[in-house]
């Protein structure tokens, strides 16, 4: 999607008004942030996502995504197709945002994505969007030789579904409807052994086999958790394709995560 993303000192009350610290026009999503972090890390990543109607808007998009070494998959058909709009306002003094997201479904109208599987790639992450196109890609993900991590950031209907293709699943805090253990009850159900759980300032739960454990947060002065989970999945994916070490990869992953809210956007770290 493409953001439109504005820094403010606190949220304006009904019908009020306040002066922006810093705007920002800038590609956004969870699997577009997550893959240009694995790529800024030194990985080779290839993002799958629907890029739809040719115009400055999607010239825009591949442009961002191509000066960041992200090699791109476009799977929509349907030349009506818009990349959808977010609009963000982040809070300096609180470390919070407020999104508003376009009202326009996933794209439905594919084209034929059994090719993209037979390439050579030691992971998959999937968000929990491009519903259709994971539905008919199902069996092709389910065969992939490799772990397939999901980012489970908030619970939808479909989210068992995606669970069902998860070897790996790391989520929010907010993916619980029913707690930590009913998650871990649910994944011992589904014979998934290794997840995470992100908390953002209170670290991250996690299991592996018989063991489990906790990640301390990092200490930081948050100035903006725009992206937070997205950059954690970027990292941690990079680390855990590179060393299989799915502990130290969700520590790194944490620290990078952490450092990320000192500075306003999705970006600024990288050039810190």
């Amino acid at each position: 999607m493409l953001d439109v993303i504005a820094l403010v000192e606190d949220f304006p009350g009904p019908d009020g008004k306040t002066k922006a610290l810093a705007n920002d026009l800038i590609p956004g999503g969870s699997s577009l942030n997550a893959a240009i972090v694995f790529s800024h890390m030194g990985g080779d990543a290839t993002l799958a996502t629907s890029m739809g109607a040719k115009g400055l808007v999607r010239d825009f998009v591949t442009g961002d995504l191509n000066n960041h070494r992200v090699d791109l998959r476009d799977i929509c058909e349907d030349p009506n197709f818009q990349i959808p709009l977010s609009t963000v306002v982040s809070t300096r003094s609180l470390g919070t945002r407020m999104i508003v997201n376009d009202a326009q479904d996933d794209c439905s109208r594919l084209k034929d994505g059994r090719n993209l599987f037979s390439g050579r790639f030691d992971l998959i992450q999937l968000d929990q969007y491009e519903r259709p196109f994971v539905e008919q890609n199902f069996d092709s993900i389910r065969a992939f030789d490799g772990p397939v991590i999901l980012d489970g950031g908030s619970w939808k209907d479909w989210s068992p579904d995606f669970l069902r293709l998860a070897d790996v699943p790391v989520v929010s805090e907010v993916f619980l409807p029913d707690g930590p253990q009913a998650f871990a009850e649910m994944c011992n159900d589904l014979g998934l052994s290794r997840w995470a759980i992100t908390r953002g300032a209170k670290g991250v739960i996690w299991q592996d086999g018989d063991s489990s454990g906790e990640i301390p947060a990092v200490p930081v002065a948050a100035v903006d958790t725009l992206g937070a989970g997205d950059i954690f999945h970027g990292a941690f994916c990079h680390a855990y394709a590179e060393t299989g070490d799915f502990v130290a990869a969700l520590s790194s992953a944490n620290r990078i995560a952490a450092k990320s809210c000192e500075l306003a956007g999705t970006r600024s770290w990288m050039r810190a």
